[in-house]
């Protein structure tokens, strides 16, 4: 019986490139491979401008950041991701707006343009002041427009400053991320304007030559539960902004219960905490043992180290009041969240029981307040949201309106806001000036590593998170807990990156086919097959036509070496075993460029 082939791909500059899944996973492309690397190498200050390239909020993004591009570290294969988001803490503590130099950290970005840009003539209007209205703004005022950005309340940020509470970021971090892109003399900021009300959108179209709406997803929403009208019944979004914005709420009788499980569920709880709550329980329908809960890992850990008492896999029914009073929720135990096609689907057992509290507040969805858009033609979704007509430029139905944040894709974390902000951007551009709209391109290298060897140490290291200070809630609920590494922390920390830019490469022509690099594999990363073994598809069969002369001669005589990349360590044990040389450790380097 024949064997079946064994699929395989020709690596391609694409290939290259994907092979390191943090840099690609990371929605504005940072380079976490890079400042790794330069943070190893005590390179500190290069490891921030890299850090900062593409991205005017990695201070935010070294505190807050969901870091996707942990979710797609390779490490986590060998056995838990790289810490990318602590390092990026380190660094911004050291070199970014906070650290008291304001105009450096602008030098930085690549986005095309530059920090002393020509004025030409033309302005853009932004509604929202948070991530991705300062993104686009940013950007924009680096290609020389006049930007005016309008925020509804007093401070700039967005939910930066009234949805996340002031104990997870420091605002000082936020303000001064801001102030560094507000030195741009070309962006004017106009906080206290509610755009509706104190201008109509008519107005700002009439005033500039194009207009991005970045408001966000402010709004918090209620489950249509029975008792859910009671005076004690509350939006965790209205909280949070009073916690934050205003005065904070006495929760010092009330044991408070929270509907939601994901970041901003957490928000209300830990904050219910700081308001005095002397109970807090939390219940969801997503299952922490199966990974169905939305909320960051370090969230629910912070959550639960505080006295949240997690109710995962419950799901509710009803908000029981019995002589005016909240008595508690009724909830179910959870038999599914979503159906066989992934689609949210919950089903709940019959049998209740009941979290007792006085006090409810829900966190189960935001939608956004965009009265200023009605009869203004630009067309809306079945959500609620801005409808996007255009991806790669984020133009909506009106040709001058672009949109960008969570009202154009919905809910997401403040990196996908910040990458829209530059997306719209060079589409607010491209529309503008009539040219094509310009994204982030990468050229290829590669380098043979001769030399390259590397001990176990970094295989062995294990994860470490940041340091948490303990914290007495109530009594300081502006206490930020969390402690940035310290350098030597840092340093191994960032040593634990596989280094997926490198790569065994082997030149078949001196390769005497003896194996020892496939033995002395320690993670069965490579293995030597015939060509007849193989399906590579059309590229093989012209690559084997080049060498062999045909694919019938390289199946009877040709041999291929196949690699798998998610199983390399990067270790360099293959090359050093080589006895010819034919393998070899090379690196691939790009070269960011906006084209």
């Amino acid at each position: 019986m024949a064997l079946e082939r064994i699929k395989v791909e020709l690596p391609t500059a694409d290939y290259y490139e994907a092979e390191v899944k943090c840099r690609n996973s990371c929605p504005v492309r940072t380079d976490a491979r890079g400042y790794l690397m330069a943070t190893v190498a005590g390179k500190y200050e290069e490891a921030y401008a890299i850090s900062r390239a593409t991205n005017p909020f990695a201070s935010i993004c070294g505190k807050v950041c969901g870091a996707p591009c942990e979710k797609g570290c390779r490490r986590s294969d060998v056995d838990e991701a790289v810490v990318i988001r602590n390092i990026k803490g380190y660094l911004t503590d050291k070199h970014g707006p906070e650290a008291g130099d304001l105009k450096t950290p602008l030098t930085y970005s690549i986005a095309p343009g530059s920090l002393e840009p020509e004025l030409n003539g033309k302005s853009v209007g932004i509604i929202g002041g948070g991530c991705a209205g300062y993104t686009a703004a940013h950007d924009l005022a680096r290609l020389g427009y006049s930007v005016t950005v309008y925020e509804r309340w007093e401070k700039s940020g967005g939910q930066l400053v009234q949805g996340v509470p002031i104990n997870r970021l420091s605002r000082k971090v936020v303000a001064d991320e801001l102030a560094s892109i507000e030195l741009f003399d070309n962006i004017e900021v106009k906080n206290g304007v509610d755009v509706g009300k104190d201008i109509t959108f008519a107005e700002l179209e009439k005033k500039h030559d194009a207009v991005f709406v970045g408001v966000g997803l402010a709004k918090g929403k209620k489950i249509p539960l029975p008792g859910a009208d009671h005076d004690e019944v509350h939006i965790g979004l209205a909280f949070l902004f009073d916690f934050n914005m205003r005065e904070k709420w006495d929760l010092s009788t009330r044991r408070s219960i929270v509907i939601g499980g994901g970041d901003v569920a957490f928000d209300v709880a830990r904050s219910a905490l700081r308001c005095g709550s002397p109970e807090v329980q939390l219940a969801c329908l997503e299952r922490e043992h199966l990974n169905e809960m939305t909320g960051s890992v370090d969230e629910r850990e912070g959550g639960r180290r505080e006295g949240v008492v997690i109710n995962d896999g419950w799901g509710p029914r009803e908000i029981v009041v019995e002589n005016g009073k909240i008595k508690g929720l009724v909830v179910s135990k959870v038999i599914r969240v979503f159906d066989e096609d992934g689609k949210f689907s919950p089903q709940m057992e019959e049998e209740t029981r009941l979290i007792e509290g006085d006090a409810v507040f829900f966190a189960v969805g935001q939608g956004s307040d965009l009265a200023f858009l009605e009869n203004s033609g630009v067309e809306m979704t079945p959500q609620g949201w801005v409808k996007v007509e255009n991806e790669e430029t984020l133009q909506t139905s009106k040709p001058n309106v672009f949109v960008g944040g969570d009202i154009a894709h919905g809910p997401k974390l403040f990196i996908d806001a910040v990458a829209s902000g530059s997306k719209a951007a060079q589409g607010i551009h491209a529309y503008i000036s009539g040219s094509k709209p310009l994204s982030l391109k990468r050229k290829l290298t590669f380098t043979d590593l001769p030399d390259y060897g590397r001990g176990s140490v970094y295989v062995d290291e294990e994860r470490e998170e940041r340091e948490e200070l303990p914290v007495k809630t109530a009594e300081q609920p502006e206490l930020n807990t969390t402690v940035e590494y310290p350098e030597k922390e840092a340093k191994e920390q960032s040593a634990r990156c596989l280094e997926c830019h490198i790569h065994p490469t082997f030149e078949g022509d001196i390769c005497i086919l003896c194996g020892g690099c496939v033995d002395v594999c320690p993670s069965y990363c490579l293995s030597m097959k015939t060509v007849d073994r193989v399906d590579g598809g059309e590229e093989l069969k012209v690559l084997a036509e080049m060498e062999f002369g045909s694919m019938e001669v390289a199946e009877a005589e040709g041999s291929v070496m196949l690699f798998d990349p998610l199983k390399c360590i990067r270790c360099g044990m293959c090359a050093q075993k080589c006895p010819t040389g034919a393998c070899k450790m090379s690196v691939n380097s790009f070269e960011d460029c906006f084209a």
